[in-house]
């Protein structure tokens, strides 16, 4: 298994950085909108036209977020546009006779329910750090891995019965996936300090070796932080990187040959953005993987000053230059 060192950011402009750094909302609207592209594709008329100009809005959102500096506005027709999607596949469900279409439908408005709590998650955790994009915060390691659940529950309800994912390895059966979460931390009262961002990382990554590993497959994610720095190791038996390729990864949205041709909501910006952050924050990130079994990717960062005290929680998001 070949293992690559990665010291230096890779090469990003402005708007590479913009990108990078939204890549989760991005992935979540690429999810809305195939959603949403399923639901109009067996229509006709006015309703094939309704969700033809919903997709049409969605599209037009993230264009709004690639191409401005500021992107405040497309945020706030993320949450105005809410209400607009669910609206229009419940009056959908309403308007259906046949029961398995209507089951269909509401497997799809479950869904969608589902990737907009995640959705909400993200753009309060842009407001936090709005004006100040390296805002550490503490977080219970309970809360942190709630969250990470919370992902996958997503995760498995878009893909609406083709898997299940299990946290318990005794649960699982041939076909589903087995994610072993280990998060722990020696600071005061066990919480975690750490950047905002990172914790974007960290849930990209996450999320991306369960992408790229075949159902039936595991992803382990271990988290430690010592008094002197935070150690986060991503691990799956999936597909793996080619040799020659594993220093490209990082690169602005390269996708290893091997996956290259596999649909996905994604763009290829998780190991850019690793990199890049990591470099940004004094961290190393060193990527191991071997084609047909696996990739381990490691990431530490030093300890910023913190000051975790009696009353902090998940909410806390104090700030110590």
């Amino acid at each position: 298994m070949k293992e690559v060192v990665f010291n230096q950011s890779p090469v990003l402009d402005s708007k590479d950085k913009r990108i990078a750094d939204l890549h989760s909302i991005f992935n979540i609207l690429n999810v809305l909108a195939g959603e949403l592209t399923i639901l109009g594709f067996k229509l006709d008329g006015d309703q094939a036209e309704k969700f033809v100009a919903l997709e049409n809005e969605m599209a037009s959102i993230v264009d709004e977020i690639s191409e401005n500096d500021d992107f405040s506005h497309a945020l706030i027709r993320i949450r105005g546009f809410e209400s607009e999607v669910v609206g229009a596949v419940r009056s959908l469900i309403e308007d259906l006779t046949d029961t398995d279409r209507k089951h269909e439908v509401s497997q799809s408005l479950a869904n969608i329910e589902s990737v907009y709590n995640i959705v909400h998650k993200r753009l309060d955790e842009l407001d936090a750090r709005a004006g100040n994009p390296d805002l550490w915060v503490s977080i219970s390691a309970k809360e942190f891995e709630c969250q990470l659940r919370d992902v996958f529950y997503a995760i498995e309800k878009n893909a609406k019965g083709r898997y299940r994912i299990f946290f318990n390895l005794a649960r699982r059966n041939t076909g589903d996936y087995y994610i072993d979460l280990k998060i722990e931390s020696a600071l005061e009262m066990g919480m975690l300090w750490i950047p905002l961002r990172f914790i974007d990382v960290i849930r990209d990554l996450t999320a991306n070796a369960r992408k790229y590993t075949e159902p039936g497959g595991k992803v382990a994610l271990a988290i430690y932080q010592s008094q002197e720095e935070i150690h986060v190791l991503v691990e799956d038996n999936g597909c793996g990187i080619p040799e020659g390729e594993i220093e490209r990864v990082v690169e602005f949205g390269y996708r290893a040959s091997n996956v290259r041709d596999r649909a996905t909501m994604g763009g290829g910006f998780g190991l850019t953005k690793a990199a890049w952050l990591a470099n940004c924050w004094g961290g190393t990130l060193v990527i191991s993987s071997e084609v047909g079994k696996g990739t381990t990717v490691s990431l530490t960062l030093p300890n910023r000053h913190y000051d975790i005290g009696e009353g902090s929680s998940a909410t806390s998001l104090r700030h110590v230059p």
